[in-house]
């Protein structure tokens, strides 16, 4: 009988490897860059989300900040 597949997915990609590469070879003022970058992204993405999807998205925020707190009091 063959063996049985394992998943990858515990395993990084080789663009994820990449990028971490990337990002600890970078120097301070592209570090600001790529952050500033990701930034604008992101105001662009919530900018373009619908209120039912931010108010969702606020939510979870919420929730998670709540979990977060609850696990520092532990």
């Amino acid at each position: 009988m063959p063996r049985k597949r394992k998943s990858n997915l515990s395993q990084r990609s080789n663009s994820a490897r990449a990028m971490k590469v990337a990002r600890f070879n970078e120097t301070f003022p592209q570090a600001e860059l790529r952050r500033l970058e990701q930034a604008e992204r992101d105001a662009a993405h919530r900018a373009a989300e619908t209120p039912e999807r931010s108010q969702a998205r606020r939510r979870r925020q919420a929730e998670y900040l709540a979990s977060q707190r609850a696990a520092e009091t532990l």
